[in-house]
């Protein structure tokens, strides 16, 4: 689609029931003649795949997941101009980890001529248990600039191992003293510091099926409490163990403000790329339940020699685009790959293609209408 589409979830916890599961079954084999009635087959499978769901926890919001979908490593989150990643480790482990990092850093320079060392500064993270330092470092070592840092800190805190990560700026440096440009930007060092670590305080580890109480924005392994603020963007995939081209991605967004237009409202400019890609509308409009607001979007494609493909989307808010309320985006896509890290030459070659959709159309239209109805707002996340 291009663009992040938006949800807002319903208030309603986990509440679908093989019996429920039939009744959206038999709706959706009575909608617009594009969409292809599920067969017997395809309806023992989709009662069977969606018999088990789970509670995962995306942001300040709720949604039930089969329980077979794994989170996806690839995901970006930044709260407060914080990016953060959290993921299970030893204590040991991540001793070795911090080591390594310290050293590393400390033998890199940046320049040619003159050389500047990357690492300026170390400062110690101490507190209970917890292990760990903030690096006050270059903000890259290819321009050999030193006046744009960045504080890189990890951390280790029951069971887990943090990172996040905010920009700064130094003009302090002797090799800035005669630019009066440079020398008027904000040094701001001391007061990311102080933010870095006010984030980290809040953050603290999480299981992945772990719902927790209070108000926080969840994160992949992690959660930071407080109250929302409109500085909040995450992106967060999950996807189907086993299967290569299956995955709903998950995107929240309090730092944009109100948009001018909703998803219905783009229709024309949707419509008009769909026949060049050989795409076409299986369904659109409002969702109905407790998704008050939210618009969804349901596109099929059969490119030329290749594989047939869906992209579903829903989204809701676009036009408050507040920390109450942000903009939330919930996409499906079947038949293509999943989001995932870049890909070597060699890995590229091996690779090979997809031969066929992991689900039929119509089982995706299944799947999609068993999850979107449980997508709701945490209660007393915000």
């Amino acid at each position: 689609m291009g663009r992040a589409m938006l949800v807002q979830a319903p208030r309603r916890a986990r509440f679908l029931t093989t019996g429920i599961l039939a009744l959206v079954l038999s709706v959706l084999c009575a909608c617009e003649s594009k969409i292809i009635p599920l067969t017997e087959q395809e309806k023992q499978h989709m009662t069977t795949f969606t018999e088990h769901m789970t509670t995962r926890c995306l942001g300040r919001y709720l949604v039930d997941l089969p329980a077979s979908f794994i989170l996806n490593p690839i995901q970006r989150i930044e709260i407060e101009g914080v990016e953060i990643q959290i993921e299970p480790m030893t204590k040991l482990q991540f001793s070795m980890m911090l080591k390594d990092r310290a050293t590393g850093l400390a033998n890199t320079t940046i320049g040619v001529r003159p050389e500047y060392p990357m690492l300026q500064e170390t400062y110690p993270i101490s507190g209970n248990d917890d292990l760990g330092s903030v690096f006050n470092r270059a903000e890259s070592d290819s321009n050999g600039s030193r006046g744009g840092r960045m504080l890189e800190l990890h951390a280790w805190k029951n069971g887990y191992a943090i990172t996040a990560n905010v920009k700064a700026t130094d003009t302090r440096f002797p090799e800035y003293a005669g630019d009066k440009g440079i020398q008027a930007m904000e040094i701001d060092v001391p007061e990311k510091l102080a933010l870095l670590l006010a984030v980290y305080q809040r953050t603290q580890g999480r299981a992945d099926t772990e719902v927790p109480n209070g108000q926080g924005v969840c994160f992949p392994n992690g959660l930071v409490r407080g109250p929302a603020t409109d500085q909040e963007h995450l992106d967060i995939s999950y996807y189907l163990g086993g299967a290569p081209d299956v995955s709903f991605e998950f995107h929240s967004l309090s730092d944009i403000g109100p948009e001018d237009t909703e998803l219905l409202d783009r229709g024309a400019a949707i419509e008009g790329s769909l026949k060049a890609k050989h795409g076409y509308t299986l369904r659109k409009g409002h969702v109905r339940g407790q998704l008050e607001g939210a618009q969804e979007w349901l596109i099929g494609y059969k490119p030329l020699d290749e594989i047939a493909y869906q992209s579903f989307t829903l989204e809701a808010n676009s036009k408050t685009g507040s920390a109450m309320a942000p903009l939330i985006v919930l996409d499906f896509g079947v038949g293509s790959r999943i989001p995932e890290a870049p890909l070597s030459l060699e890995e590229v070659a091996v690779r090979k293609p997809l031969s066929k959709a992991t689900l039929s159309e119509s089982e995706a239209i299944a799947l999609w209408d068993v999850v979107v109805p449980t997508l709701r707002p945490r209660p007393g996340a915000f």
